[in-house]
């Protein structure tokens, strides 16, 4: 019968030299994949070893608390630039209001929970509770003297919720040519919300969706997140309207980013 104290021991000899994946860990115990994996995760139950939620391949990465840092550098490969741009945005910030992003960040930003974090606080200026998102190595008292300092620019950065959004979005029609564009494809009332992106009423019971217009030579899957951003902060399906010569496959999407050719 195998000593549990001795894997242990090589476990977190292992991880003692730094993070390492599921296969390293393996090699290490002279395990299968499947076996180091069940044992490792038990010993991260334990809370004496911890594991990314996003993975490297196929495996997250188990590192010690004193190697989070360069655990968070190994995961920083698996994503792209917008993904890195907004890690970028929240490290400047330290504590950003969750209303204050774009959709598409909003929507990204769910993904990213190894780097960021959320959390609901009372603003001091409205008295309404907002989400905010936060630097993972930062504390919660210390979110909370950041948003508290912040005070009155924190409120300023607010953005109405949902239904005040529906509510307040501008009501300058779009160009003719946009206007034309959506008319023809069936959307109707069109409402600006972002540049080339429009809130529109939709079909015989005129449901509300998103349109966003991209005069792109390729929509790439990137393009598809954006738009599913758009729909989700907006609890609506997306279409994207484009004179596109190629166009990623968006069946991941599923029904929620429709795309339509037209000439822009």
């Amino acid at each position: 019968m195998e000593d549990i104290n001795e894997i242990h021991n090589n476990i977190m000899g292992r991880l003692d030299k730094g993070p390492a994946m599921v296969l390293e860990i393996a090699e290490s115990i002279e395990k299968d994949t499947l076996q180091a994996q069940t044992i490792v995760d038990y010993f991260v139950s334990r809370g004496e070893i911890r594991k990314t939620q996003r993975k490297f391949g196929s495996s997250p990465v188990y590192f010690l608390e004193k190697d989070h840092e360069k655990a968070l550098e190994i995961l920083m490969q698996t994503l792209n630039s917008q993904e890195k741009t907004l890690i970028a945005k929240v490290r400047e910030s330290k504590v950003i209001n969750l209303d204050s992003l774009s959709s598409a960040e909003r929507y990204l930003s769910q993904n990213l929970t190894d780097f960021i974090k959320k959390v609901s606080a009372q603003d001091n200026q409205t008295g309404e509770k907002s989400d905010y998102i936060y630097e993972q190595s930062l504390s919660l008292d210390d979110v909370k003297n950041i948003i508290n300092k912040k005070g009155s620019d924190t409120g300023n950065e607010n953005k109405p919720k949902l239904q005040k959004r529906l509510e307040n979005i501008s009501k300058a029609s779009p160009p003719v040519s946009m206007t034309d564009l959506l008319g023809r494809n069936g959307f109707k009332n069109p409402k600006n919300i972002e540049k080339n992106v429009f809130l529109c009423d939709y079909g015989k019971n005129d449901t509300k969706v998103i349109v966003q217009i991209l005069k792109k030579k390729i929509i790439n899957k990137k393009d598809f997140i954006n738009a599913m951003g758009y729909g989700s902060a907006y609890k609506t399906i997306t279409f994207i309207i484009t004179d596109a010569q190629k166009i990623a496959n968006g069946k991941s999407f599923g029904s929620m980013v429709n795309i339509i050719s037209d000439v822009l």
